[in-house]
């Protein structure tokens, strides 16, 4: 299966721009994973570019580097980016990004549940995940994925998610390829050239992306903040502190939520 174009969608008009890569997803939202961020962004004058990370949909054994410089060749005619963030894929994509030619052209960067190594147990989870998905046990992958993005001491079950029988080899592959791109993840350093702030937000009890999987380099610019109580989506498990984190770390004035 080939790609065939980056897919994306836009909000707002602002003079700024705000590249978001998305984390692995079945379908695309079409950025919705990113809000309320995205709302916040817009109303501060932003243009907020939201990219579906798999629609350049990962080739069989190709390398994050590999997949990461793809996406350079969409991001790079973009010009300067005010602020570029990523969701656990995205955000591993976005740590290889800044590692390469594109960095000179991020004035902020934003990650969130972004893994930089992987170890044992972050690699038995995703290859589960992955493996699922490869037999083609896509209700069964995504049960799992919904139970593992929730903070570990606060697991609810939901309903089954309803399945486009028209789309499931597709969802399947996503789920599959993307997930295989965080086996044996290996950024170490990845952020080291990087000088401009940047702001690295995990969850406290996330069952996926852990403390010993998130990366900064302490003598530059970068923040790492915990979630308390938080699982894989801090922007769901306390979307006022990351909205408070983004403002104090980068000087924005972004809306608090009412």
């Amino acid at each position: 299966m080939t790609d065939i174009h980056a897919i994306s969608h836009t909000y707002g008009s602002g003079t700024h721009t705000a590249v978001v890569m998305a984390p692995v997803m079945p379908t695309w939202d079409q950025g919705l994973f990113f809000q309320p961020l995205v709302s916040r962004l817009v109303l501060a004058d932003f243009s907020v570019i939201t990219f579906d990370t798999l629609s350049l949909l990962p080739q069989e054994n190709e390398s994050l580097d590999q997949f990461s410089d793809r996406w350079q060749k969409v991001l790079l005619p973009l010009g300067s980016i005010d602020l570029l963030a990523g969701v656990a894929l995205g955000g591993a994509v976005v740590q290889s990004l800044l590692s390469k030619s594109l960095r000179a052209q991020v004035a902020m960067a934003l990650l969130i549940s972004s893994p930089s190594w992987a170890d044992d147990v972050l690699n038995t989870r995703l290859g589960h995940l992955a493996d699922l998905a490869a037999k083609g046990d896509l209700l069964e992958a995504l049960q799992l994925l919904d139970r593992l993005v929730q903070p570990a001491n606060q697991i609810v079950a939901h309903p089954p998610q309803f399945i486009d029988d028209q789309t499931v080899k597709l969802q399947a592959e996503r789920l599959h390829r993307g997930f295989s791109l965080l086996f044996n993840l290996d950024l170490k350093g990845a952020l080291d050239a990087y000088s401009a702030p940047l702001l690295s937000i995990y969850g406290g009890v996330s069952q996926l992306v852990r403390k010993v999987n998130v990366q900064i380099n302490e003598q530059k610019n970068q923040y790492l903040l915990e979630i308390p109580n938080g699982g894989m989506r801090p922007l769901i498990d306390a979307p006022q502190m990351v909205i408070s984190a983004v403002n104090n770390h980068f000087g924005l004035a972004l809306g608090e939520l009412t």
